[in-house]
């Protein structure tokens, strides 16, 4: 069964007064189960309106459902599951599947499941997937609201204020997905009446302008990552060599927990330990480098690049508005990066433009 789930954002205005509808429950129409969400948390900093404000008219979200495909299974393991070509033990492996990814079972053979996952279709070990009606149940627990950005870039602000730039942290790109911690606020100062919403951008918490032309929200989930040979460029990357091997080993830990200071790819990492400890893990001495993102990217061991000549295994920093580096990543190729992104999500792969990067280097060479 192809996947069709969505969720629609209604908006009412109501004068003075905030109804919210909070529906639970899960029913059955035509082979989808759709289940009827509530808001995870409405935040109104009003006070100041009440006041000086008496007419004005406050805005109302409701999610009215997601729609959840008949045949839906999660990967039941502690780190990843191996999606490969076809049945069998020795068969290729293609991707992987996260602990608690998402997939639609399209048929079961011999204990082998064939699967879709996002843009990845293949088989894995029935054994290892939660399905059923206990895989419904898991869909409407992992289920999470994500703000897409639409627009070209949307400031990343520290407080819901646009009539500053001084709280701007950072700049997100279209296409990239923030995890959603409140879905309406209004600021108490905000003469505009903009609506934001609060969302994560990696392990920092702050706000974005709640616009439908600028962001799109929905339900999503994990999904498989790919492991096809990395191409950068015109450059094809071997899938013997230490950079394939790079991108190989960094993939194995998708869901990875975030743990400040945490250098282990087994009990959890920040973004530097991540990175340093997918080098060690594939026999690149680290004992030279600093611990800390900034430190790493300002030391004089490896070369700067361009984003057009970064090459897997490259590291790639990101800042604040001021340009002061908080966040590494490691370079897949394809305009991707794999990282730890904070508590939220842990390891996962992101667009390389989801942020401003301020700087790429090559230790590599």
């Amino acid at each position: 069964m192809k996947s069709n789930f969505g969720i629609k954002i209604v908006t009412a205005l109501f004068a003075i007064c905030i109804t919210v509808v909070l529906k639970s429950g899960v029913k059955t129409n035509a082979g989808v189960i759709t289940a009827e969400r509530p808001l995870g948390g409405l935040s109104y900093y009003l006070d100041k309106y009440y006041n000086s404000n008496p007419e004005m008219s406050i805005p109302e979200l409701m999610i009215e459902s997601t729609s959840i495909p008949e045949n839906i299974a999660f990967a039941n393991v502690d780190d990843y599951l191996n999606i490969r070509n076809s049945a069998g033990v020795n068969a290729k492996i293609i991707g992987y599947l996260p602990k608690n990814g998402m997939c639609e079972v399209l048929d079961v053979n011999d204990g082998w499941a064939h699967i879709k996952s996002g843009k990845i279709e293949g088989y894995v070990s029935e054994e290892y997937l939660i399905t059923g009606d206990e895989g419904k149940e898991v869909a409407e627990q992992l289920s999470t609201l994500m703000a897409t950005i639409k627009a070209g870039t949307v400031n990343f602000r520290s407080e819901p204020d646009s009539s500053t730039d001084e709280n701007i942290i950072t700049t997100v790109n279209r296409g990239n997905k923030l995890p959603v911690i409140e879905e309406c606020v209004i600021a108490k100062e905000d003469e505009e009446h903009q609506v934001w919403i609060k969302v994560y951008c990696d392990d920092l918490e702050g706000y974005i302008v709640n616009e439908e032309s600028l962001v799109d929200l929905g339900y999503s989930w994990d999904t498989a990552v790919s492991l096809s040979q990395v191409v950068n460029g015109e450059t094809s990357v071997g899938a013997n060599s230490l950079r394939m091997s790079l991108v190989i080993e960094a993939k194995k830990h998708i869901g990875l927990r975030y743990v400040w200071g945490g250098n282990s790819l087994t009990t959890g990492c920040d973004c530097s330990g991540f990175c340093l400890a997918v080098y060690r893990a594939c026999g690149i001495n680290t004992s030279n480098l600093p611990r800390a993102s900034y430190d790493i990217a300002a030391s004089s061991k490896g070369r700067t690049v361009t984003l057009a000549n970064a090459q897997p295994g490259d590291l790639v920093f990101y800042g604040n508005s001021s340009g002061k580096i908080n966040h590494v990543a490691l370079y897949i190729g394809n305009g991707m990066i794999i990282h730890e992104s904070g508590h939220k999500y842990g390891c996962m792969v992101s667009p390389v433009d989801y942020r401003t990067i301020v700087k790429i280097k090559s230790f590599l060479d």
